[in-house]
C-alpha cells in the first residue's frame, strides 16, 4: 500500500456536537414535522414526539342558489343557479394544511337551518368555516345565527376582494365566515385563515410572518386608479422579469385565480404607472 498524501489531522472525522451540541433546541415547539425534521428527530434518539392533534374543520357552503357539479347539466341550470366551487378549493387548502375537514355540504337560505347547522358543528370542531351568507342580503342568515348562538367579534374588514369576512365564536369552537364570491373566498382564506390555522397548530405567528415576504417587482401595466380598500390584484410574472395583471379583476371571476402566480398588495387609493415597483406575493409562498 502506498500512501500519496499525508492526511491531516481529524479529516474524515465525524466530531461529537457536530451537528447538534448538548442543551441545543433541536426542534422549537410549533415546528411542523416533515421529512427532515423526522429524521432529525431519529438522529438524536427520539423514537416519539409530543404533538398537536390536527385541527378539525367543520366547512359548510350557505345559499339556495349553490348547485353540486354533477347533478344539474350547464343548459338545465335554473335562472340564478350557480355551481359550488368554493367548497372543492376550500376543502383543497384545508387538507393542504394538514386539518381534519367535515365536509358538511350546503346549508339552505333558513335561520333555522344555518342555527342548525352551526350547532351541530360547534360540538367535535375547533373551527366553522362557511362560505357564503355573511353579506348583507335579506337571504344572509349566518349573522344573526352567530350572535344567537355565541359571539361575532368581525363582520367586515378593509380588503378587496374580501370585505365580507367575519369572525367569532359558536360555544367552544371559532367561527370564520368567508365570502360567496370564489375569488374573495381563495384570496381571504390565504392571507387570513392560513395564519389563524398555523396559530391553532401551535405555530409561532405574528404580524411579521402572517404573510410571506414579498417581492419587490416592476408592474408592466396602468392601473389609472387605486380602490379605498387595500387590494390584492391577480398577476403573474412574465419572460421580461415583471409583472402581468389579469385583465377582469371581479371577485367572481376565478380564471384570474388559475391565470395568476401570486397577488400584488396593493395600498388604498395607490394607482400604478407602467414601471413603478410594486409588492408581489407568489402563490407558492402562500400554498406553501
Amino acid at each position: 500500500v502506498a500512501f500519496k498524501t499525508v492526511p491531516p489531522a481529524g479529516q474524515w472525522i465525524r466530531r461529537q456536537g457536530e451537528d447538534v451540541c448538548a442543551g441545543t433546541v433541536v426542534l422549537p415547539a410549533g415546528t411542523r414535522l416533515g421529512p427532515a425534521e423526522l429524521g432529525l428527530a431519529a438522529s438524536i434518539g427520539f423514537a416519539d414526539l409530543p404533538v398537536r392533534p390536527r385541527v378539525r374543520v367543520a366547512l359548510f357552503s350557505t345559499g339556495d342558489e349553490l348547485v353540486m357539479p354533477g347533478t344539474v347539466a350547464p343548459q338545465d341550470m335554473k335562472p340564478g343557479a350557480i355551481y359550488n366551487s368554493n367548497r372543492f378549493f376550500l376543502r383543497a387548502l384545508l387538507v393542504r394544511l394538514g386539518c381534519e375537514v367535515s365536509d358538511l355540504g350546503i346549508v339552505p337560505d333558513r335561520r333555522e337551518a344555518t342555527v342548525a347547522a352551526l350547532r351541530d358543528a360547534a360540538q367535535a370542531h375547533d373551527l366553522i368555516l362557511t362560505s357564503g351568507g355573511v353579506s348583507v342580503g335579506e337571504e344572509d342568515h349566518i349573522k344573526p345565527a352567530v350572535q344567537a348562538l355565541g359571539s361575532l367579534d368581525l363582520w367586515q374588514i378593509g380588503m378587496k376582494p374580501g370585505k365580507p369576512f367575519a369572525h367569532g365564536r359558536v360555544g367552544q369552537a371559532h367561527f370564520i365566515g368567508l365570502p360567496g364570491n370564489p375569488v374573495s373566498s381563495f384570496v381571504t382564506f390565504l392571507l387570513l385563515v392560513r395564519p389563524f390555522l398555523r396559530q391553532l397548530q401551535g405555530m409561532p405567528v405574528d404580524a411579521a410572518s402572517a404573510l410571506p415576504t414579498a417581492l419587490a417587482l416592476p408592474a408592466h401595466f396602468t392601473l389609472p386608479k387605486g380602490d379605498k380598500r387595500r387590494e390584492f390584484l391577480r398577476a403573474r410574472r412574465n419572460a421580461q422579469g415583471g409583472l402581468d395583471l389579469f385583465p377582469n379583476q371581479s371577485s367572481g371571476v376565478l380564471t384570474s385565480a388559475v391565470w395568476a402566480d401570486g397577488l400584488i398588495d396593493n395600498p388604498p387609493g395607490q394607482a400604478i404607472a407602467h414601471g413603478d415597483t410594486v409588492r408581489f406575493i407568489p402563490f407558492a409562498d402562500l400554498l406553501a
